[in-house]
């Protein structure tokens, strides 16, 4: 796969955007020393997964009429201000759940008009392979931003953490501005758009991938909103060793074996990856031990990486043209409006039983959905 000026630049774009935004994983610890509990986390982070509930679909339609280039800005920019008004804000209840859902506004206009445009430059036969290089950088940060973050809180404290994260946003925007966004929009009217967008929604087959997208977004957000209270309750150091083993695995598996899905078939790369997806979260909830967290966390990444550029280019090639935009949205929607969901109830799960159960109770719930959603994904495929 060849790597273009604008492939490098919308991934490099990426890594800066996705340091702004997985930055704020380590919020979780910031509410509970502010008296917060598991619920008030569960509720406060998934604010941003709400938000996109109302935006991603916007964004999709805007992203087939207008240049992804604009919307691109507008993402980096509403991500830049918000995260910059962090430092003035002090309250739960006010202040971190109006914010929490500018940052999911912002994510929804940068994340689907950068995976589209990433997808409309390149060729459709490394379509996968270059979601996954454009992924690399944000998975890349699901590590490296919260355990970066933890050390400027602890050693210059917590006005600079906001401070880092919101220029680190401002740089996203700066890159953004060199893109070459030549390709013409295909206008639609607004109700051309909106029918457009109801088509994608009934069509049986990309509904069966939007069901699996909000599993997975479900499972992985969860893991993500909770695991450093988790191993913090274990009193291992640092609390972000699940996110650095799934982190380093998922960018293996990215680089080194991103070709898997164009070369044997994004189905059959989906099967296995999804099952032992959900049974990483079952082997998470027994962890106690740093050892037992990583090897947690190296599945979780062994299985995340593959599943998530394969499933968007499922997507993808079951929609024309002029909706591509409006399909990756609604994967988009799906997988945020997952991550809310569940992040919701399993804040109150977790307060009320313990992480254990919460992790466990999710492991068996997807691991079984993916069993016999991807039965029917093979009917799909070996039809079309």
């Amino acid at each position: 796969m060849k790597i273009s000026k604008n492939l490098f630049l919308i991934t490099l774009s990426a890594f800066f955007f996705f340091y702004a935004y997985h930055s704020y994983l380590i919020l979780p610890l910031k509410i509970i020393s502010m008296g917060g509990g598991e619920h008030d986390v569960g509720l406060i982070m998934s604010v941003a997964g709400a938000s996109t509930i109302f935006f991603t679909p916007i964004s999709g339609m805007l992203g087939d009429s207008y240049q992804k280039k604009k919307l691109l800005l507008v993402g980096a920019l509403g991500l830049c201000i918000t995260n910059f008004i962090f430092i003035y804000s002090d309250s739960l209840y006010f202040s971190y759940v109006l914010l929490r859902f500018f940052q999911g506004c912002s994510f929804s206009f940068f994340f689907v008009s950068a995976g589209t445009f990433v997808s409309q430059n390149i060729d459709i036969k490394n379509q996968a392979q270059a979601l996954g290089f454009f992924g690399v950088f944000a998975i890349a940060n699901h590590a490296l931003a919260p355990t970066i973050s933890t050390y400027i809180i602890d050693n210059f404290g917590d006005k600079y953490f906001f401070l880092v994260s919101s220029l680190a946003s401002a740089v996203c925007f700066t890159i953004i501005l060199f893109l070459e966004d030549n390709m013409k929009p295909l206008r639609q009217g607004k109700k051309e758009s909106f029918l457009g967008l109801l088509d994608t929604l009934k069509n049986k087959s990309l509904l069966v991938i939007f069901t699996i997208m909000f599993l997975v977004g479900g499972a992985f957000v969860t893991c993500l909103n909770f695991t450093a209270i988790f191993v913090d309750s274990f009193l291992i150091s640092p609390v972000t060793i699940f996110f650095i083993s799934y982190t380093c695995t998922a960018l293996i598996m990215r680089i080194c074996f991103g070709w898997i899905p164009d070369t044997y078939g994004r189905v059959n790369t989906c099967t296995p990856c999804l099952l032992s997806f959900g049974l990483s979260i079952g082997l998470l909830a027994f962890s106690s031990t740093t050892l037992l967290f990583i090897l947690a966390g190296g599945l979780f990444g062994l299985s995340h990486a593959l599943v998530y550029p394969s499933l968007y280019s499922l997507a993808l090639s079951l929609t024309d043209d002029i909706n591509k935009t409006k399909a990756f949205s609604v994967c988009s929607l799906s997988f945020t409006f997952g991550g809310m969901l569940f992040s919701t109830v399993y804040g109150y799960i977790a307060e009320i039983y313990s992480f254990k159960v919460m992790f466990l109770s999710c492991s068996i719930i997807v691991t079984t959905c993916f069993y016999f959603l991807t039965l029917k994904l093979k009917t799909i495929f070996s039809e079309s």
